[in-house]
């Protein structure tokens, strides 16, 4: 009889946790929403969620206020989202760079412990400077397959989202470059200005005054379609001759993420708002503000796109040595 009494009294606590769950997110927000940004403020993955933030405001009814949470190669902001109650308040402000942060053992989590919200990013190019004798990206892989690793690439340090760009236009040519690591785009781009490099590979966003100025003149794109730079034409895609560029899908993203075991009814009200703030003005600026690709992929898609990317781009710096761990120890597929 206690047994039943106890059965009952368990079952009507659930009943009016799910009642108020359910109030809680009909009422949502009813505070501000904190929205850690893992990366320094000034940059693309700032830039985009602040924007991101003014639309969603708009959507929601409620506060958002953006913070800037660095260090641990994003593991500090994962670290302070994922440790705070699933109310749905406390957002991930994050880009391509959390794909790799359970291998490189920044965080515990991994793509398949997120829900993911996919705003937009930059397509990969790859630019010589103004001087330089290479006219085409036939050029330029001639040259390295004549003289392996000879032609030196710049890109970002070693993980990097233009590092594996710049492997995948290597690995799909079959070409021997010399891939030349620096602490980011910006030094790159100077290397490649300099000489320093004979080329580098970064975001079309990250090059846009050079490219416009004709500091840097664009080969192609690291990319399956071409890319129509205002004023200045059309830049190829590689792919086209190339590709198995795919088979290292990484990619420029920027967005933001929420836990996944997150009360659905809050999901949803995020899904929808997510989707409303897609179409606002402020967000649609991003594409000519800053040469950005839109997106918009959210839940299931951006989850199984980010998923073979984490695959890839985990196993690649396995390969390389630069993560320690054997992803398959970690639960991360081999593509």
């Amino acid at each position: 009889m206690k047994a039943w009494h106890f059965l009952r009294g368990s079952v009507a606590a659930l009943g009016l946790l799910a009642v108020s769950n359910a109030a809680s997110a009909q009422n949502y927000p009813t505070k501000p929403i904190d929205l850690s940004v893992w990366a320094a403020a000034g940059g693309g993955t700032d830039a985009t969620n602040r924007f991101l933030a003014q639309a969603m405001e708009k959507a929601l009814g409620g506060k958002i206020n953006v913070s800037n949470r660095t260090g641990g190669g994003g593991g500090v902001a994962m670290t302070h989202v994922w440790n705070q109650p699933r109310d749905g308040y406390t957002w991930l402000g994050a880009s391509e760079a959390m794909q790799i942060t359970k291998v490189m053992e920044f965080h515990k989590t991994g793509t398949a412990d997120w829900r993911w919200y996919m705003v937009a990013g930059a397509p990969g190019v790859i630019s010589v400077r103004a001087e330089s004798p290479y006219k085409t990206l036939d050029d330029l892989i001639a040259a390295a397959q004549k003289s392996p690793k000879s032609v030196k690439v710049g890109h970002c340090p070693i993980g990097c989202v233009w590092h594996m760009r710049a492997l995948a236009l290597g690995q799909a040519s079959k070409t021997e470059f010399n891939y030349i690591p620096y602490d980011g785009s910006s030094p790159a781009h100077v290397a490649a200005l300099t000489g320093e490099a004979d080329a580098v590979v970064s975001g079309v966003a990250e090059q846009t005054e050079f490219i416009r100025a004709g500091k840097l003149r664009p080969l192609a794109m690291i990319e399956m379609k071409p890319f129509e730079f205002p004023k200045v034409g059309t830049i190829p895609a590689a792919g086209v001759k190339y590709p198995d560029i795919q088979k290292i899908p990484a990619r420029q993203w920027l967005g933001m993420a929420i836990p996944k075991d997150t009360p659905k009814p809050i999901i949803a009200k995020i899904d929808a708002a997510f989707v409303k703030a897609m179409e606002d003005p402020k967000v649609k600026s991003l594409a000519s503000e800053r040469m950005f690709v839109l997106s918009g992929e959210y839940g299931d898609e951006a989850e199984k796109s980010l998923q073979a990317m984490e695959n890839a781009m985990s196993w690649k710096l396995f390969e390389l040595g630069v993560a320690k761990t054997s992803p398959d120890r970690l639960g991360i597929a081999k593509p």
